[in-house]
């Protein structure tokens, strides 16, 4: 059986049965240095790009908290009355609103402390610092910030409160009230707490037959 195709592999490569094809395929050369060169060079352009952009995405999660992280260590204020800076500590922040001119934050131990910072701006540190603030519009018309981990209750207004309150949320923690009023409705609230919280609201169940 092999002896028919040494033959016929013979006669192939006699000068007569020699073709142009059959020549390129029999001395078809190896890749050249330069081609080498190329390649491993190409090669390590991609490892090296790899690698960058790995250090890239562990550096931005290491920069940026996740939403869900939990807020720690302190921030530093001016206090409205233009004594030395004070430290807050950033997780027993229960609302940051404007009153009389003045930032005013509640805090967890009950005690405001006013500040000549803006209230967005502090937000926003805040913000950067782990804690989860809902953004709400006061009576005033202006932003309030409620720390979303101190919030017990939401409601509907009732008539103890001033005129365009159209919701209530009760928090732990503020010196003066046990509620803030706000113009937002109350489902308007739950909408707002479930963008910032990244969390489902569910409903009443029915009871059992």
């Amino acid at each position: 059986m092999l002896l028919p195709l040494w033959c016929w592999s013979q006669r192939s490569l006699e000068p007569g049965n020699l073709n142009q094809q059959s020549v390129a395929m029999a001395y078809k050369p190896y890749p050249r240095a330069a081609d080498w060169v190329f390649i491993t060079g190409l090669t390590a352009s991609a490892i090296l790009f790899s690698a960058a952009v790995g250090r890239v995405a562990e550096a931005q999660s290491q920069t940026d908290p996740p939403s869900n992280a939990s807020p720690s260590g302190f921030i530093e204020i001016v206090p409205a009355e233009g004594r030395a800076p004070v430290h807050l500590a950033t997780s027993q922040v229960v609302r940051v609103g404007r009153v009389e001119n003045f930032t005013t934050i509640d805090t967890a131990a009950w005690v405001q402390q006013r500040t000549i910072e803006p209230a967005e701006a502090l937000a926003r540190r805040l913000r950067s610092a782990g804690q989860r603030l809902v953004t709400l519009t006061d009576l005033n018309h202006g932003r309030v910030y409620l720390a979303l981990d101190r919030i017990v209750l939401v409601r509907d207004s009732n008539e103890r409160h001033a005129a365009g309150a159209r919701a209530a949320i009760v928090m732990v923690g503020l010196r003066f009230n046990t509620d803030i009023a706000v113009r937002e409705t109350a489902q308007e609230v739950m909408a707002a707490i479930r963008r910032e919280g990244h969390m489902p609201i569910s409903g009443p169940q029915p009871a059992a037959p």
